[in-house]
């Protein structure tokens, strides 16, 4: 879900390619990281997001655990694990401290090994590619041959996406359901709903970190149920994680429940939050997308040529 970082490298990977491609895939990083070979399946990389419910997939999101990453204590043994030397994150923690704003410790000694992980991902792995700079203290974005069952390499790659962290926040944050057939609605759409309905609660949601105040800057869920009872007790209705699941039910709670000067501040937020996002505008958002077009500056700029709004700009 951090788009595609890889443009020209990589397609859609169709249904009945993606646990092939996994599993060369995770047979790779066995080689790789022999220490942390028992790791390297969909027990611990949990696929979220989209993947094996649509006839075909942009990506590959995996959450994983951070605990299967590294101890509680980011302990030089468990860095060791993995064939690093811990002395080198040492070094790339303290250089991000320097630079840092509003990071913790935890976070920048988290990214510092993860930056330090893709370089050696880099250096050692036949086919498996990471994008060095876009590692963030929870993701890392790589790209892979796609296979077929066969084990054919198909010439093109997947892009595929480490989320780490709380492995049961990170199934509710990217959670995708089943959609209508026909419907341009994407997972990520459900998600930055969500993400709207945080923010005119004066609350921020972070895929990997859970909900933050935003008058206070700290975390105050961590927990999928947590996060949705603070954001109902403040909208004033029940927010359960089945509503939350799917955009166009949580939508019609939201248009329902909310009230009306509520329910047009959400709709401002999350068409903002589109407009900067490549994906379309949800089909049952379309008429307020061209009513509220010229108030909020919403440009479409990184709608999909097939879009039907593309004719109203």
């Amino acid at each position: 879900m951090g788009g595609n970082v890889f443009d020209g490298k990589t397609a859609n990977i169709k249904l009945e390619n993606i646990v092939p491609t996994l599993t060369v895939y995770f047979s790779e990083l066995a080689t790789i990281f022999p220490n942390k070979s028992t790791i390297f399946n969909t027990l611990h990389f949990q696929p979220v997001g989209s993947v094996g419910k649509k006839s075909e997939s942009g990506d590959i999101d995996l959450a994983i655990d951070i605990s299967d990453i590294l101890d509680a204590n980011m302990s030089a043994e468990s860095i060791a694990m993995w064939g690093i030397n811990p002395v080198l994150v040492d070094v790339e923690a303290a250089l991000l401290q320097k630079r840092a704003r509003t990071s913790t410790p935890t976070q920048l000694r988290i990214k510092a090994f993860l930056k330090i992980l893709t370089s050696h991902i880099n250096v050692h792995a036949p086919h498996l590619h990471c994008n060095e700079k876009k590692v963030t203290d929870g993701n890392i974005f790589s790209f892979y041959p796609q296979y077929d069952a066969d084990a054919n390499n198909l010439g093109i790659g997947v892009q595929v996406d480490w989320m780490i962290g709380n492995i049961k926040w990170l199934r509710f944050s990217y959670y995708s359901s089943s959609l209508p057939v026909g419907s341009n609605v994407k997972g990520l759409h459900r998600t930055q709903l969500i993400l709207a309905a945080f923010q005119i609660a004066n609350l921020s949601f972070n895929h990997v970190n859970g909900v933050k105040d935003k008058a206070t800057g700290k975390v105050v869920a961590t927990d999928p149920d947590c996060a949705l009872l603070l954001l109902g007790s403040i909208l004033g209705f029940d927010v359960t994680q089945s509503d939350a699941e799917n955009y166009y039910n949580l939508h019609a709670l939201f248009k329902l429940k909310m009230r009306n000067n509520d329910y047009s501040k959400l709709l401002d937020v999350y068409l903002k939050i589109l407009d900067s996002t490549r994906t379309d505008i949800p089909d049952d958002l379309y008429y307020e997308w061209r009513n509220r077009q010229e108030i909020l500056g919403l440009t479409g700029k990184f709608l999909p040529e097939n879009s039907i709004l593309n004719g109203v700009i």
